[in-house]
């Protein structure tokens, strides 16, 4: 493994989520590579696959339902991935679009107003935790995923969202609603006070440990 490298996809479209990913490649001694394919050359997702043995596919401001050029070849590399087995997690955007791809539907779920905060979210026992546990995660969206994509159960939940997470019955896909990724300078951009960040962050940070130690086993 020591030629590949995880792939960390940032699908902004205006300012790169840098400490995220600074954040994300902070978790472990692994190569990482960041892609951006809605600001910079989109063939280099193509390129960096070959040598790829897990994947990040964090937020985005763009609905999936935009069907831009860049979101038509990052759905053709998430489809190689998943024919190579690629361990893929989706968050906030890359969990609706990861939903979308595999028949799920994606919406708004009150209204086109976007809210942000923290919330708490039930983990639901699954390969990537031991047991079921609770948590307070970030969030900060409008649409999010109103059916379970076929070949997927549900994985995480909240009062305030039902399908807070996901989890494939048979291929190595989680994807999570809430910004498991997000750090500082993203709470403070949402206005997410620090005290309710703190114990967001940790929590967030427990559940990328797991997914990025898995990969690595």
């Amino acid at each position: 493994m020591s030629n590949k490298s995880f792939m960390v996809i940032d699908p902004s479209i205006q300012k790169p989520e840098i400490s995220s990913f600074n954040h994300v490649s902070s978790l472990s001694s692994m190569r990482y590579t960041y892609l951006l394919p809605a600001l910079s050359e989109e063939d280099s997702m193509n390129s960096e696959l070959q040598n790829t043995y897990g994947i990040i596919l964090m937020g985005s401001a763009c609905s999936v339902h935009d069907d831009l050029d860049w979101q038509k070849n990052l759905q053709d590399i998430l489809l190689k991935s998943i024919e190579k087995e690629i361990p893929i997690l989706g968050i906030c955007y890359g969990h609706q679009l990861l939903a979308h791809m595999f028949g799920g539907m994606v919406g708004y779920l009150w209204g086109q107003e976007k809210k942000k905060g923290t919330r708490i979210v039930a983990l639901r026992k699954n390969e990537l935790w031991v047991e079921s546990k609770l948590g307070p995660l970030i969030y900060s969206h409008q649409e999010g995923v109103i059916s379970c994509p076929h070949d997927f159960e549900i994985s995480a939940t909240s009062d305030m969202v039902h399908i807070e997470g996901l989890a494939h019955l048979s291929k190595p896909i989680w994807t999570f609603q809430p910004h498991i990724e997000a750090t500082l300078p993203f709470a403070e951009r949402n206005q997410i006070a620090l005290h309710d960040f703190e114990n967001a962050f940790q929590f967030g940070t427990e559940i990328l440990n797991n997914f990025i130690h898995l990969v690595n086993e």
